[in-house]
């Protein structure tokens, strides 16, 4: 009997790529792209409350000293914040407008904000709180 010489056992890598590619494309599709700027905002907690998935324009309103206000990540007053959104009002009519009030706010200082939305034609205005497990009422 002659014995053959074996050679090196070898691991095939031609599936090593493929599985590369779905773990890139599942970290892509799973992780988050859009975060909230650092903005010193206290938001009121809702028990129960339901959470929004698209954000389109974001005005943050502050209850620091100066009662600053944001459109998006940029600082300015509240009139330029509500020019912003109505030029992009302009180009997406059914604009989603999301209100981070910070919870020290009064109710005057917030509804001033509604109002400049409403008087610009934004029809969609949801105020932002932080949501809690459970819900109704205690």
């Amino acid at each position: 009997m002659i014995r053959r010489k074996k050679g090196m056992p070898s691991i095939p890598l031609s599936s090593t790529a493929d599985i590369a590619f779905l773990l890139l494309i599942f970290f892509m599709v799973t992780s988050v792209l859009d975060s909230d700027p650092d903005v010193p905002i206290a938001l009121p907690n809702v028990p129960g409350g339901e959470q929004l998935n698209k954000k389109i324009a974001n005005i943050y309103l502050s209850n620091d000293k100066d009662k600053a206000v944001y459109f998006n990540t940029m600082r300015m007053t509240l009139p330029e914040a509500i020019s912003y959104v109505r030029s992009k009002l302009s180009t997406t009519p059914d604009l989603k407008v999301l209100i981070h009030a910070d919870k020290d706010l009064t109710y005057a200082e917030v509804d001033t904000a509604f109002e400049m939305l409403r008087e610009i034609g934004a029809l969609k205005i949801s105020l932002v709180t932080q949501t809690t497990q459970g819900g109704g009422f205690k």
